[in-house]
């Protein structure tokens, strides 16, 4: 089925493609607002409740008013009307209290297979930062360290912090194996607390996985069986290489994460 690129800003529905907003927007003119990114599988979306429980709290990071939460699942629910396939939905409130909910078929990108470690340090600890771990409309840091990463031959970026601690990527989640277990960085180190993140590491414990997170380095990838990452509208992933290190070898875990990741989406 074609997916309807649809746009719905504030309670009005429209074509994606005649969506507009007010140059003076502060969502236009600062990138200042939230958003999230939210997997549709089978017309249904994925762990809404989860998404719009941390769109608030990214609200809440940026001092920006509560989440007219019944109004945005409104929108929602007008925009998802006879979709039955697989889509990308996106809900967003500026700070000029714009309310706005998109939706258009998944990306089409190349898998993610080489990283290369780009610094990021605008991403802080959470305590030491007011905005850490919001999922905010400023990605211009983020699109740069990807942009760095594919000049220097690679498909996307690996965020490392200034003090060398391995964070995420732009757009994305990182995992990796080593003896069976399954690690991935700490959400205390201010790395956005990913829906499919989640879901993964709820899918690895399922499966008997220990799961550690924490602050591990560059160093710690060197001794990786298998290193993966995921995101709302993408698989898991399996990576080939991050910088200098490559992993050529077979992808068990990831299989299986994948296998159960699909399960979990095409459930509700």
């Amino acid at each position: 089925m074609t997916v309807p690129r649809r746009a719905c800003i504030n309670g009005v529905l429209s074509a994606l493609e005649t969506a507009a907003l007010p140059l003076t927007d502060e969502g236009v003119a600062r990138g200042y607002g939230a958003f999230e990114t939210i997997g549709v599988w089978d017309g249904r979306p994925f762990r809404l409740a989860d998404h719009l429980d941390r769109l608030a709290t990214s609200l809440k990071l940026i001092l920006l008013p509560e989440l007219d939460r019944a109004g945005m699942e409104d929108d929602i629910e007008r925009v998802l009307e006879g979709v039955d396939g697989d889509a990308a939905l996106r809900a967003y409130v500026t700070g000029s209290g714009t309310r706005i909910v998109t939706l258009d078929a998944p990306p089409e990108r190349v898998d993610a297979t080489h990283l290369v470690p780009q610094p990021a340090p605008w991403i802080r600890p959470r305590r030491s930062y007011g905005p850490s771990g919001a999922k905010t409309m400023s990605y211009m840091p983020n699109m740069v360290a990807t942009r760095a990463a594919e000049q220097a031959g690679g498909d996307d970026a690996l965020l490392v912090s200034l003090e060398g601690t391995v964070l995420e990527g732009p757009t994305f989640a990182l995992y990796w194996t080593r003896g069976g277990a399954v690690y991935t960085p700490s959400t205390e180190l201010g790395v956005i607390d990913s829906i499919s993140r989640r879901a993964v590491l709820e899918v690895a414990r399922a499966a008997g996985h220990r799961v550690v997170e924490g602050t591990f380095t560059l160093d710690d990838l060197a001794a990786a069986d298998e290193v993966m990452l995921s995101s709302a509208v993408r698989d898991v992933i399996a990576v080939r290489q991050v910088g200098d290190l490559t992993y050529d070898g077979p992808t068990p875990v990831r299989d299986a994460l994948s296998d159960g990741l699909w399960r979990a989406r095409r459930a509700g």
